[in-house]
């Protein structure tokens, strides 16, 4: 019997409606994680990654959809328990401005069934001056590492892994107060950048301190002989060299090459996201949730050949393969 006569159709229609279904199909299942099954191979750990919700009570602005981001936000981490990574973490920018914009996203984020972290942003300085010093803590930060906003952590479980998260406001105009030795000393940075021309000389950068650059090296050290693989997180991008990087993100990313399990350097601040690997490691700057039409993050996969990114929304799925 004829195709003809199994659906009433002409062949030409029917094969048409096949294919228009077929791409339903595919269309539903964007942006999920492959299914389980013998063929597919069981992640060795895996974690969320949203940046940038940098929500405000106030109207759009340009792309920026400041009061919609809470809504994408709450859409985020329901997607999260049902997915249940190991960990989540937010590359900063957690709000836009105003120190009670914090009332409404911190219970949401509070909301996760797992482990969640911060990354400290620019916009989360945000707020008045006498209220710059309550960020930290308002977080959560300053019960990891020395209360600085940089810390490293194993999750349970998952011996040979580490993840290292820095403080790009360490220097920076967003974090000190008008008048203090630390915006002097973030003013000199800033002005010795754009006397080199350099393109990352822009007010809403930063930079990793002395102190703290010194606990990286040592860190990665660390990792590197217990035989550790390491992703780092930052509020801001390093590479490739482009306006909204670190304003020392040339010596960031010397570190981050001198060690030998770095894989990847996972960062937020710029809303277009990107990827870019150099020497082994792989950056990649996450979509910020707060400038789309729809929503932004990401589900990042550990498997043995590489980290497999799985993209929702206006983020791009990669896969990270470790350099053999």
């Amino acid at each position: 019997m004829s195709i003809e006569n199994l659906t009433g159709l002409g062949r030409r229609a029917f094969l048409g409606l096949l294919a228009v279904a077929a791409a339903a199909l595919l269309w539903s299942t964007a942006g999920l994680p492959a299914a389980e099954g013998p063929a597919a191979e069981k992640p060795i750990l895996s974690f969320g990654v949203i940046a940038d919700v940098q929500y405000a009570d106030i109207k759009p602005e340009g792309g920026r959809h400041y009061r919609e981001s809470l809504d994408r936000f709450k859409e985020a981490v329901q997607k999260f328990n049902e997915l249940k990574p190991d960990f989540v973490i937010h590359t900063g920018d957690f709000i836009d401005r105003h120190l009670s914009s914090y009332d409404a996203v911190l219970p949401v984020y509070e909301k996760l069934s797992m482990s969640h972290y911060f990354c400290l942003g620019n916009h989360d300085f945000a707020v008045r001056d006498d209220e710059k010093a309550a960020i930290v803590a308002k977080q959560g930060l300053d019960k990891l590492g020395d209360g600085k906003g940089y810390y490293d952590f194993a999750p349970a479980g998952h011996a040979g892994w580490r993840f290292v998260v820095l403080n790009g406001n360490d220097i920076s105009l967003s974090s000190s107060r008008a008048v203090s030795d630390e915006r002097k000393a973030a003013e000199k940075v800033m002005a010795e950048l754009k006397q080199k021309g350099a393109k990352n000389a822009g007010m809403y950068n930063g930079a990793v301190g002395p102190a703290q650059m010194a606990w990286l090296k040592a860190t990665l050290a660390k990792a590197d002989a217990a035989g550790e693989k390491t992703v780092v997180f930052c509020h801001f991008p390093v590479y490739p060299p482009a306006e909204p990087t670190l304003w020392n993100g040339d010596e960031v990313v010397s570190a981050l090459e001198s060690a030998k399990g770095v894989v990847a350097y996972i960062a937020g601040h710029d809303h277009k996201g990107g990827y870019a690997e150099k020497n082994g490691i792989h950056y990649l700057t996450v979509c910020g949730m707060v400038e789309t039409n729809d929503t932004a993050y990401a589900l990042v996969e550990v498997r043995a050949d590489g980290l497999h990114v799985t993209g929702f929304g206006r983020q791009r799925s990669h896969v990270l393969a470790f350099k053999k």
